[in-house]
């Protein structure tokens, strides 16, 4: 009986979605503000009878807050970023005994649960048409998808229903579908919206280029402050660690065959013809017998040193004489800021990110690929000159503090900014 009011009720709203998109679709209505002017725009002239914002979080990520913290990055407690936060999670299988939760003074958490998923958009409409509208009309001011998908339906259709601002986030595990439909309706999907946040440059300037100046797409702020720890002072773990060393060239990130792994065994073949030079490689995967595989052909297995996995990365970063990061994925993205904080010179592959806070020669090397000639050369210098391995110590602390959001407040008022600057694009 329950479930055939849900359906009834979300068929009614999907009717009205739809004949309300109808007409809009016949109306060629230049849209009212361009990107350039959004960008421009104070977000706060578009709020006009509050200067808080409700926002509505819909996922199907039952694992996007965190318990503990209360926080979507397990930092920033959610509730401090805006006057109120609803949080509904779509999934399916038994239903929930507590569908909707008072999790803090100003933040719900819904969950909404059906028996298949292309049910869920249908349900979840019903459960914001009975918690979530009164008489003013509908509670939040912003609708935010989590992921593509299901989320990304629901939140579309009930933007245009209530006539609210919608937006979307590309999260960093997300991979275009395999089968052609199923890529063409992601793409469809992503289409529709006209405010997209993502998780890099890179992939920010890859959807630019797909979706042209009607999208406003950029980079969601990410909070690093575990960047402050670091005090820029090189440290004696490694030394003491492994004393046959006087110079170790560290490397952090997957061992496996699609990494660049093998490229940095590789890299440093020449300079382990010293048997004062060691390379530490920390991480794991399917590869790690591959590597030791290399390391013995190349005669330096003594002086390649494999460990699946560092208790302390941080005394590892601090007391590493350089830090050599081939792979170009944001999980290498956060190992070279890491590094960077910590003050170890470092010797990267390229990226958009990298580029645009660090300067070549300066505070870090910056080679084109994981195949260059110049990673040899830079970790050469890097090992006969001490003066070099100083200036990037200082250059490249420098660089990364100086640019990311190592500021609590800085990142609170970053993030409600990003999210909030989808109230400059009409709801629709």
């Amino acid at each position: 009986m329950e479930d055939g009011h849900y359906i009834k009720q979300a068929q009614q709203s999907l009717n009205t979605i739809l004949a309300d998109k109808r007409d809009k679709a016949s109306d060629k209505i230049e849209p009212e503000v361009s990107i350039t002017i959004a960008r421009q725009t104070p977000v706060a002239t578009v709020v006009s009878s509050r200067t808080k914002t409700r926002v509505l979080f819909v996922t199907t990520d039952a694992g996007m807050l965190n318990q503990a913290t209360k926080s979507l990055d397990g930092f920033t407690a959610i509730a401090d970023l805006f006057h109120e936060v609803h949080i509904m999670v779509l999934r399916t299988g038994i239903k929930s005994k507590n569908p909707v939760l008072r999790i803090d003074d100003n933040t719900w958490l819904y969950t909404v649960t059906a028996k298949h998923i292309w049910q869920l958009p249908f349900f979840a409409w019903s459960m914001m048409a009975k918690e979530l509208t009164f008489a003013e009309g509908f509670r939040p001011d912003i609708i935010v998808a989590r992921e593509v998908g299901v989320s990304a339906f629901c939140v579309y259709g009930a933007g245009v229903y209530y006539k609210r601002s919608v937006q979307l986030h590309i999260p960093e595990r997300y991979r275009p579908a395999l089968k052609r439909l199923h890529r063409y309706y992601e793409r469809w999907l992503i289409r529709l919206f006209p405010s997209i946040r993502v998780t890099s440059d890179d992939v920010a300037a890859s959807y630019q280029d797909m979706l042209g100046d009607t999208h406003d797409v950029m980079v969601l702020p990410r909070y690093r402050g575990y960047l402050n720890d670091f005090t820029g002072q090189q440290g004696t773990f490694l030394k003491k660690k492994y004393p046959q060393f006087s110079f170790i060239i560290l490397y952090v990130g997957d061992l496996t065959p699609t990494s660049t792994a093998f490229n940095a065994i590789d890299a440093v073949r020449g300079l382990l013809r010293n048997p004062r030079v060691g390379f530490l490689m920390v991480g794991n995967g399917t590869g790690v017998m591959e590597c030791e595989r290399r390391a013995e052909l190349l005669g330096i297995k003594d002086q390649v040193i494999i460990e699946r996995r560092a208790d302390d990365l941080r005394s590892y970063m601090d007391s590493a004489d350089a830090l050599l990061v081939t792979d170009s994925d944001t999980s290498a993205d956060e190992v070279v800021l890491y590094g960077a904080a910590a003050g170890v010179p470092t010797v990267m592959v390229k990226t958009v990110l990298r580029e645009d806070i660090f300067t070549d020669g300066q505070s870090a090397y910056i080679v084109s690929d994981a195949r260059s000639s110049r990673i040899t050369d830079a970790l050469s210098r890097l090992l006969n000159n001490t003066s070099d391995r100083l200036l990037l110590r200082q250059q490249s602390r420098a660089a990364v503090l100086g640019r990311l959001l190592t500021s609590q407040a800085a990142y609170e008022s970053e993030y409600r900014t990003s999210v909030e600057s989808a109230l400059l694009f009409d709801g629709s």
